[in-house]
């Protein structure tokens, strides 16, 4: 059993350069970030099976988890 995390734009560089990976499910989107290395402050927006949720979502088998970065800009 998995859930797809798929990484956008710079949270791939946590990841070695892959922009998905398969996770366990069970732990929050917030948890998993932790696991893998990931700040969870740095991402910006959650979407889980193309529905806008929060870092607190606890993920389910064969969810397909997007996650974006906060953005910065001046």
């Amino acid at each position: 059993m998995t859930a797809t995390l798929r990484l956008v734009g710079p949270l791939k560089e946590y990841a070695h350069g892959q922009s998905e990976l398969s996770v366990a499910p069970g732990l929050s989107v917030r948890a998993t970030l932790a696991r893998l290395g990931i700040p969870p402050e740095v991402v910006a927006l959650v979407v889980v099976n193309e529905e806008h949720q929060t870092k607190d979502y606890i993920l389910q088998d064969q969810d397909i988890v997007r996650v974006l970065a906060v953005i910065g800009g001046g």
